[in-house]
């Protein structure tokens, strides 16, 4: 063997088992900066080269062998074969060619044991990073005199970008707060553990259960107590399809990539980074189907001790066809009690065991009768009474059919009834939100748009000491919860809340005017302000699409419970433009397919609302035939095009600008369809009407 050149040297070859690369990156890195050249199987051992031949290069041509000790490595092969070959070539350690690093409390045995190194676990980065230099000044200088501090590292790195200290968190995190009052499951979090562990490829999880049940809070503690495991965990709101992708974009910014309009380009882009990521876990909460979420997991094999691992909670089934499902149930009686003393420490264990049974220990209903203990301050077993006499009420009115329906209704009836008198602000604005989507709605909804409110949450609104008094009283009754992004409320309490307006509804007094009851229908209100707040111009403006992607869900879930109850057509205006315009952001990014209904929808409810010739007739016959074009839809769109140009010009005469735009489409699709000939004179009569109307 000819003699290495210095080039082909390097001064340490880090030796790891794939369990512990997290580990391995980090003490590489540590070297490098402080001038090293290292050789490490996770940056130099590259497509196409030949890997044992690398490790022999690295055992043989590398000045010291450092090893990063492990139970995981002590059982692997090829760490033994490498340590040992170190060993070998300086059985008395004078050169001080092999180096150890202990990652765990694993033990030292034979040969090992008699070399002196390090010991890395449970400290801090800072004391780890100050052993490991010790130890190498140590080796290089042959005594353990303390070196002077090392000059600052230059600007040019071997590695692209800073290799994080393994245990420190996720670089890249979105996780909602950790829920402080979290009680019992102990078992699930183990299981669910478990599930993911272990493998080599992809893992996928589903948490199931009915609402209410503690699917989104046992998810989010384990991700927060399993948070050193990943370098990338993101929270997916997966209950409306149609804001998936807004939610991987944003994870694409955050991992730096350049922005892209397609989502699949996007979907693609961000599993390759996923992929180069030190472990990474996907949340996707309340997920439809497996059809909503699958093609949004990624599917290519993960490297040993590496964990790439998706977590969906759905109340529906069918996902065992995709990976692992836990069924959870409702709390043990006694986490159900413990759930209760969280809020309520000092209640007698007979009354919380007889709530909690009343409650069906149902967490979410647990959590609501804690937070009104607290709050109310009334005596347990007054609670208990109350509850079972509102129940009794509540069926003897027809408004539930049996006992087991009266859970979340009289638990929700009775909070109501407590905040009404004290703050009927809140209360308006509870009703309004249960419109909404159970996504975080942005309070700046409100506080900007408080003239479209009804009053008394209009005055508030406009008071910004007074409308954080509001929020604080649906937090202080666990009816919502605070965020950084806004107000959440869980789907369970929007539900609620519907049922008891619609209670109150039946028995209203029947003077009230239809002009009051306008004025204070919470749909209505809702519908207002979001047209108000939404941004018009889509097409071309960029900059407004940010507030599209916090509007977009509350927008959908808006006009579908217009869709449901269409009794008020005076809505069908507000409807109509939100729907065309929610269905133009998801074209522009696109996303025509999801876009179709949305713009059927608009052009339905026009054509109930309004005359077959009315102008937003013809607006929405025309935004439908664009994007069925898009769609390559052609023969389709025609009919809408041509009866959209006739409406505008019987409208507004044939020499509009409105008309220019009808020509030009028309004219578009006509070329699509082989059509160029009759094409041709549309065209050229739209360009007469634009040049005669803006100058040449």
């Amino acid at each position: 063997m000819t003699k290495a050149t210095d080039s082909e040297r390097w001064d340490f070859f880090v030796s790891y088992t794939q369990a512990d690369r997290p580990w391995a990156e980090w003490v590489a890195w540590q070297l490098e900066e402080a001038g090293n050249r290292v050789l490490i199987q996770a940056w130099d051992f590259v497509g196409g080269s030949n890997w044992i031949h690398n490790m022999q290069e690295g055992v043989t041509r590398a000045e010291r062998t450092l090893a990063v000790l492990s139970d995981a490595y002590l059982e692997s092969v090829y760490g033994g074969a490498e340590w040992q070959a170190a060993w070998a070539a300086d059985p008395t350690g004078k050169q001080r060619k092999l180096l150890t690093v202990r990652i765990t409390d694993c033990e030292r045995p034979g040969l090992l044991g008699g070399v002196v190194g390090a010991d890395l676990f449970g400290l801090a980065e800072a004391t780890a990073r100050q052993q490991l230099r010790q130890l190498v000044d140590g080796a290089r200088k042959g005594r353990a005199k303390p070196a002077s501090p090392p000059p600052f590292p230059p600007a040019s790195r071997a590695v692209p970008h800073q290799t994080p200290f393994p245990g420190t968190g996720a670089r890249v995190w979105n996780v909602p707060p950790r829920n402080p009052n979290f009680t019992g499951r102990a078992d699930a979090l183990d299981t669910l553990a478990r599930t993911l562990d272990g493998e080599s490829a992809v893992t996928v999880s589903a948490v199931h259960g009915m609402g209410g049940v503690g699917k989104t809070q046992l998810v989010n503690e384990y991700v927060h107590t399993h948070a050193t495991k990943y370098e990338v965990v993101w929270w997916i709101a997966a209950e409306t399809t149609e804001t998936i992708p807004d939610q991987f974009a944003a994870l694409a910014a955050r991992l730096g990539l350049e922005p892209d309009p397609d989502p699949d380009a996007i979907r693609t882009a961000v599993h390759e980074q996923l992929r180069q990521a030190r472990g990474w876990l996907l949340v996707f909460d309340n997920a439809n189907g497996v059809a909503d979420v699958q093609a949004w997991i990624p599917t290519f094999p993960q490297p040993a001790g590496i964990p790439g691992h998706a977590v969906v909670t759905t109340r529906r089934g069918g996902f065992k066809g995709i990976g692992s499902v836990l069924d959870l149930d409702v709390l043990e009686p006694d986490a159900a009690v413990a759930l209760i003393r969280t809020r309520a420490p000092e209640i007698d264990t007979e009354v919380a065991t007889g709530i909690a049974e009343f409650l069906g220990h149902l967490p979410l209903a647990l959590e609501q009768a804690a937070a009104y203990l607290d709050t109310t301050g009334i005596p347990a077993s007054e609670y208990l009474t109350l509850l079972q006499t509102r129940t009794e009420e509540l069926i003897g009115r027809g408004l539930v059919a049996d006992r087991a329906g009266t859970t979340v209704a009289t638990l929700w009836d009775l909070s109501l009834d407590q905040i009404a008198p004290n703050s009927p602000a809140a209360v308006q604005l509870l009703d309004l939100c249960a419109y909404l989507a159970p996504e975080a709605i942005p309070l700046d909804l409100f506080t900007s748009h408080p003239a479209l409110l009804p009053t008394p949450l209009s005055d508030a609104a406009a008071d910004s000491l007074e409308f954080a008094d509001v929020l604080a009283t649906l937090v202080d009754f666990s009816l919502a919860k605070r965020t950084g992004s806004g107000l959440q409320i869980h789907r369970l309490v929007q539900a609620a809340v519907r049922a008891h307006q619609t209670s109150s509804s039946a028995h209203a007094p029947s003077q009230v005017s239809q002009e009051t009851r306008h004025d204070q229908d919470p749909l209505r209100a809702a519908l207002r302000l979001l047209q108000a707040d939404a941004p018009s111009q889509i097409m071309g403006a960029p900059q407004d699409w940010p507030r599209w992607v916090i509007l977009l869900p509350h927008v959908l879930a808006a006009v579908e419970h217009f869709r449901v109850m269409p009794d008020d057509m005076s809505l069908a205006s507000s409807v109509s433009w939100l729907l065309d315009r929610a269905g133009t952001y998801l074209q522009v990014h696109g996303r025509a397919r999801e876009a179709r209904p949305l713009f059927e929808q608009a052009l339905a409810i026009d054509e109930v609302a309004h005359d077959p010739d009315h102008p937003a007739v013809a607006i929405s016959l025309n935004n439908f035939a664009t994007l069925l074009r898009d769609l390559g839809e052609a023969a389709t769109a025609r009919p809408l095009a041509e009866r959209a140009l006739a409406i505008t010009e019987a409208t507004h005469g044939p020499n509009h600008p409105d008309v220019a735009i009808r020509l030009n489409n028309l004219a578009t699709l006509l070329r699509d369809l082989g059509e160029a000939a009759t094409a041709r004179p549309l065209a050229e009569r739209a360009l007469a009407i634009t040049e005669a109307t803006h100058g040449p």
